[in-house]
Formats: C-alpha cells, structure tokens, sequence
C-alpha cells in the first residue's frame, strides 16, 4: 500500500514539472525587425504625423504644411523617403528623416511610378520617359513613339508601353543607358498592371488579358474573359490575377501558371473596382453604386459579406494586423476581417489621408551601439617585440612585427550629451554634421539648447539634433511644443 501511496506521489510531481507553463505569464519578445507606422495626413494638406500602429493615441513624428496627398508611390527605407503625388499631379518625397517636403519636379508628369521610392518615373509632354533621383541624377529616355505608360521595376529596369495604330508596343530599359534591351509587340492593350515582385506585367486587352515576363519580354499567353475588364488585383506572390468585367457580376480568378479562369467568385452585381490586400489576406472589391465594398478571403476565394465605406485611393484597407479600415463620412472604422464587427473607431479620421507601412527608422537604439570602443591593456605594447627573437642567422626567419610606438589619443565622451535613458525629443537627423549644429544652435528650451548625437545607419553616419532624455513623455512632449518646430518623441537614449 505504502508503495502504491509513494508512486502515485512521484507521478503527481513528475506531472507537475512537465507541466505546461501558466499561459497568463507574460513572455517578453525582442522584435528586431520593421514596426508597422502608419502616416496621416489632412486631405487638403496640413501637418502630418505618423504613429506606432495599433497605437494611434501619440504620434512618433510631425511634419508641418505636408502637402494634400492623391496617392502614394513607393516608400524607400533606406533613405526614410515616402514617395506620393500630391493633388495637383506633382511628385514630392516625403523625408523622415530631415522632417522635410521635398519637390521631385517643377513640371507635372504622367503615368508616375516607381518601385524603391528613390527613383520616380514619369513622362513628359513630348512622351519622354523623366527619372527624378534625389541625388539629381536625372535622365531622359526618348522611345521611337510618345510613350503611354511605364513601369519601374524592383531590379532598376524600365518598362514603357505605346500604342502604334492597332498594336500596343513594349521596351525594356536600364538607366541611365538609353537604348533599349528588349521590346515586343502585343495586341492593342488599355491598362497595364505590375505583380508586386515585379517579373510580370498583365495588360487589358479586348474581352481579355496579355501578360509578359519583365526579365524578356516575353508572353506568357492571353486569357479570354467574357466581356471587357473593368478592374484586376494581382495577389503579391502574383500566383493569381483576380478580375472583374464589364458585364460578369462575378470575379474571375486567373492561375498564372495554367492561363485559365480557376473559379469565379459570384457577386451581386459587377464590382467597379479592386483593391488587393498587401499581405494577400484578403481581397476588397467596391460596390459600383452604393457607398460599400466586399470583402474576400483570399485563402479559399471565399464572400466574406459585405460592408460599408467609401472608397478613395487610400481607404478602404487591410491594416497589417488583419483588420479592415472602413472610411465614413467623418470617422474610420476598424472592423474584424471575419465577423466585421467594429474593434474600434478613429473619430475624424476620415479627413485625413492614410497610408500604412513598416520601418525601423524610430525604433531607439541600443544604448550600447553609440558608446565609444575602449581598448583593454591586458596585453603589453611591446610583447611582440619581445616575443619575437629571431636568429641574425636564419634567413628563413619572418622579421619581428614591431608595434607602432604612437601613442593612440584618449577617446574623450562629450559631458554634456546624456547616456542615460528617457524620452528623446528629437528635431531633425541630417546627413551634414555643421547643418546639424546650426539646426541645434537655432533651438532653445528654458535656457537649454539643444545638442547634436552622432550614429551610423547602413553605414552612413547620421547627425540627430536631440534634447533630453527627459523621465516622462509628457515632459518631452512639453519641451517639444515649447521648441516651436517639428518633432517626434522616442524612448531610450539619444
């Protein structure tokens, strides 16, 4: 008995150490990679902020007279530059970085485009192909025929399409060469639209499509439909060309590798329009009269309902944690992609532009990657040399290595910037060191004024004009507000 008491004992402990862990107990995640931002602007201009998103309570950054957006083009991680056309049809970068609008062109371009945010293409009034670069390196392709539509692609090549009496015409450059790699000859097209990855381009044609391969021209087949496209939604992997028509209520579902029709997805009447969500979740298609749209899980090509929202360039959207941002008549609604229940609602959200996308650029650095590289002395100058006899006799001997005798300078830690942590408001990050320093001789707050911090990103150096740390948010806010000029606000040190 006694034996049977101590074993039912050893198994209630053995249970109880390979017990699963209290799934209340928080677990702490590091994420090292993009944060999902989303950036708000007025819809007839004004100041700008982005926000860590879901948490639209604080914005991280604020740009003053930001201009009246129509859409965006690209976003450039690397330089921290959001590429968009404004109202008037004009390119502009939007630089987060320097929390400046920056006007890519005096003159207007058509059929804009670009695939880095960097590098924006457009064509000109005599059909030239323009590239607008940051840098000024601007550059000119002259096609044999005015040019209709082009196509910057994620490789750096440029597509450009015209049409010649019944036919439609395609090149392929890469700048800054002038002469171009590749062309082909399609079927009179209408509207063409790049996959997301960029290896091919779908044209409409007749009761159709036409599609090429970017790397060559090449066709990839037509795919007859039973009317006149209206509006397609490639998914981002480009798998799937979702479709819809002129006279068909339904969406026509085209597999890529096969060139044919897989499913249709019924609808109650056409759809007029068609918005892909960026993650390939779910698919958007717009009601052609009322203020509504449908939503589509893209998993099983399944009509998830339908819901209510106008439809402008930027709303409705899946948010990147799955949700739908329905636009009212003065607020955005969140609602689950399932049930479409409400989650929550932006109140006046409506007026503003809206624009979702990942970066890293606000994140706060470690407080470790800006510290000065100090040199232990456990090992002698001079233990080389002594080290290192060798025979006057033997020729085959490697010379001793003698250590250079300069002194190396002591590595001085300016007093007056702070290591410890808090909240940084900061002003601007610039690529100019003596820019910077004028910036921050030009802010004062309280008889302080603020200093300049140093770091490196993707191996630039980068010159941040800061003040604090400050202990609370709020206080930084204050000094921010106080200063009179555009800031964003982050934890942890300078």
């Amino acid at each position: 008995m006694r034996r049977l008491i101590l074993l039912a004992l050893l198994c209630s402990a053995c249970s109880k150490d390979r017990a699963a862990p209290d799934s209340t107990t928080p677990s702490v995640v590091e994420n090292h990679g993009p944060e999902p931002l989303l950036l708000r602007v007025p819809r007839g201009g004004g100041t700008g902020r982005i926000y860590r998103y879901p948490n639209l309570d604080s914005a991280v950054w604020t740009l003053d007279e930001a201009p009246a957006i129509d859409h965006v083009l690209a976003f450039d991680p690397s330089a921290g530059s959001v590429a968009v056309v404004d109202r008037k049809g004009f390119a502009a970068r939007l630089d987060l970085r320097e929390t400046d609008v920056l006007k890519a062109a005096r003159t207007k371009l058509t059929s804009l485009s670009s695939a880095n945010g960097s590098d924006i293409y457009g064509i000109n009034v005599k059909g030239e192909i323009v590239r607008l670069n940051p840098n000024g390196s601007d550059w000119k392709f002259k096609p044999p025929m005015p040019a209709r539509a082009v196509f910057a692609q994620p490789n750096g090549d440029v597509i450009v399409s015209a049409n010649k009496g019944a036919q439609t015409v395609v090149w392929k450059v890469r700048p800054p060469d002038d002469v171009a790699q590749d062309s082909a000859v399609l079927p009179l097209a209408g509207r063409g639209v790049r996959t997301q990855v960029g290896d091919r381009i779908y044209f409409t044609i007749d009761s159709g499509l036409v599609g090429i391969k970017a790397k060559d021209l090449s066709s990839v087949g037509a795919v007859e439909l039973a009317s006149r496209v209206r509006a397609l939604a490639p998914t981002p992997s480009g798998d799937r060309i979702y479709v819809a028509t002129m006279a068909d209520s339904g969406i026509a579902v085209v597999d890529r590798y096969t060139g044919r029709v897989q499913t249709n997805i019924s609808l109650p009447v056409p759809p007029s329009d068609l918005r892909m969500d960026a993650l390939g979740r779910y698919l958007l298609a717009r009601h052609p009269q009322k203020d509504s749209a449908w939503v589509i899980a893209i998993g099983d090509n399944r009509l998830v309902g339908a819901v209510p929202t106008r439809w402008e360039a930027d709303l409705p959207v899946v948010t990147p944690d799955g949700r739908l941002a329905l636009l009212g008549a003065k607020d955005v609604t969140l609602v689950g992609p399932e049930k479409l229940d409400v989650k929550s609602t932006v109140s006046g959200g409506a007026k503003e532009f809206w624009y979702f996308f990942a970066w890293d650029g606000f994140r706060p650095r470690a407080q470790g990657l800006d510290q000065p590289v100090t040199f232990g002395d456990s090992v002698p100058g001079d233990s080389l040399a002594t080290n290192a006899a060798v025979s006057p006799n033997d020729a085959s001997s490697t010379p001793p290595v003698i250590p250079d005798t300069v002194p190396t300078p002591p590595v001085t830690i300016d007093p007056a910037r702070p290591t410890s942590t808090g909240f940084i408001v900061s002003f601007a990050a610039l690529l100019s060191e003596d820019k910077a320093q004028q910036v921050a001789t030009s802010i004062s707050v309280n008889g302080v004024q603020a200093h300049v911090v140093s770091t490196t990103t993707a191996g630039s150096p980068i010159f941040r004009v800061v003040m604090g740390p400050f202990p609370t948010r709020d206080e930084a806010n204050k000094v921010g507000k106080a200063a009179k000029r555009e800031y964003w606000i982050y934890e942890g040190s300078p």
